[in-house]
């Protein structure tokens, strides 16, 4: 079973993040595209991601479940598309005693994972967490086998 410290591995910049330092006037134009004025460009938010994931889990290790999962939630307005908070949101459920949630969130997850072998894993093994809690051990077993070594 994963634990709810998986939750601090699941945040991920997103792929349009300059690295530190880096300025965005450097970068290649189309050409003839204007540019955006710098209040309007679409801000950072994977520091903001991150300060939701690390707040769901210190609430989720106090036994505040529901303020957990109410920062995960935060997380995913922030980044709708992002899988692995996905998974985080059903890997909570699934600690809550609620699987149908757990398994809703988890297929979500792989439908939004693409090619990303790692998130697609991860949603997997909840869902092979969810069988084995609904009492469907052998789906499980079969699940968990295919996924605990799948590299894409």
């Amino acid at each position: 079973m994963l634990h709810a410290s998986w939750l601090l591995g699941c945040a991920t910049a997103p792929s349009s993040a300059l690295p530190p330092g880096q300025d965005s006037s450097i970068l290649p134009t189309t050409p003839g595209a204007e540019r955006l004025p710098s209040d309007t460009r679409t801000p950072d938010t994977g520091s903001a991601t991150l300060a939701l994931l690390r707040q769901s889990e210190r609430a989720n290790r106090a036994g505040e479940h529901h303020e957990a999962v109410g920062y995960i939630e935060r997380a995913i307005r922030l980044n709708p598309l992002q899988a692995d908070l996905w998974t985080a949101l059903a890997l909570l459920h699934l600690h809550n005693d609620d699987p149908e949630n757990a398994l809703r969130f988890a297929n979500k997850a792989v439908t939004l994972a693409g090619r990303r072998a790692d998130w697609l894993r991860d949603a997997w093994l909840v869902i092979a967490d969810v069988k084995a809690q609904q009492g469907n051990e052998a789906q499980a077993h079969e699940i968990r086998k295919r996924w605990r070594s799948y590299r894409g």
